[in-house]
């Protein structure tokens, strides 16, 4: 992400109102700020990066404790009136709006509406605020009325989901071929219209795409792969989709539901192996941590596949370490 304003070079004095006049001029000319407590004015801080993806706008903020507002006047054919995400990286938040208030935590997000007045109280933080054009997310959810100021928590299912995808990807936009930048920003407004729906206990107005599934059904085989009893069933009644449905997410992919799942515990069993941190933890036991029930058909496909057994395979890799460790010195 591209950065377009810090406070690192600018006099103490002058980083607050830099900082008000910045967001003022590039962002929303209806904000104003004051610091949460003045007397500590000189310590103000604050870094903004962006990214766009066509219509989308990404921006990561940091800051320490402040308290702003925003009271547009007209709903122009600018940024207020369009929507926002806001995705507590770290620290806390309040964020008021039509007589609601959303209290986040770190991995907690909420929406709202930035053609009517909002409040926002920070401590010290730093936080994603994705900019979405008004007629992009309208046509996804419908009414949004009922939907502004409501906290999505980040240990909710939809909510983790959204969280995860964010931190994995938005930082690496910059390095992502447009088309598939594109291609990301859709399965996260995909997540986001999904999560926001359960709000209002109504199904978003537009289906979630293939690639939108797709990335939900990986979430949730990751999430555990270190159970033997991972079964197809369990992840279709995750995803809302039908047996068929999910297994023709991973044929559009080249592969197949049990596929990915061995092929996802036999890379982290692979990398159990070679890390010393766990050289005295018995390889059949690492097995069984990464999911794997059938030990002896285990063996005999690592060999097949790898043609070294599991043992040799941690052998060969314990007996680099040294080498790496003298290169390294």
């Amino acid at each position: 992400m591209r950065g377009i304003f810090t406070t690192q070079d600018i006099p103490d004095r002058e980083r607050f109102g830099t900082f008000r006049d910045t967001v003022k001029g590039r962002f929303l000319s209806s904000y104003e700020c004051c610091m949460s407590a003045p007397p500590t004015q000189s310590r103000f801080y604050a870094n903004i990066t962006e990214r766009r993806v066509l219509d989308l706008q990404f921006l990561q903020l940091e800051s320490n404790g402040h308290r702003a507002t925003s009271t547009p006047r007209s709903q122009g054919m600018n940024q207020e009136g369009d929507f926002y995400i806001e995705l507590q990286r770290s620290g806390s938040s309040q964020l008021s709006q039509d007589g609601r208030t959303a209290f986040l935590r770190q991995g907690d997000f909420c929406f709202f509406d930035m053609s009517r007045p909002v409040t926002w109280s920070f401590d010290d933080y730093s936080l994603f605020k994705i900019l979405i054009p008004r007629e992009k997310f309208s046509n996804r959810l419908g009414n949004t009325q009922n939907l502004t100021a409501k906290a999505i928590r980040g240990n909710s299912v939809t909510g983790a989901l959204v969280y995860s995808f964010i931190l994995k990807y938005v930082p690496f936009l910059d390095a992502i071929p447009p088309l598939h930048a594109q291609h990301l920003a859709d399965i996260l407004l995909n997540l986001i219209a999904t999560s926001l729906s359960e709000l209002s206990m109504t199904a978003p107005t537009q289906s979630m795409g293939h690639s939108t599934l797709f990335y939900i059904a990986q979430q949730y085989l990751e999430k555990h792969l270190s159970d033997p009893q991972l079964s197809v069933n369990e992840c279709t009644s995750a995803c809302g989709i039908s047996v068929r449905s999910l297994q023709k997410l991973f044929q559009e992919q080249g592969t197949s539901v049990n596929r990915w799942v061995h092929q996802q515990r036999l890379e982290r069993y692979k990398a159990a192996l070679m890390n010393p941190l766990m050289a005295d933890k018995n390889i059949t036991q690492i097995a069984y941590d990464c999911g794997f029930n059938d030990i002896s058909n285990l063996s005999r496909r690592f060999k097949a596949e790898f043609m070294v057994t599991p043992s040799e395979y941690r052998k060969m890799h314990a007996m680099r370490r040294p080498y790496r460790a003298a290169a390294i010195a």
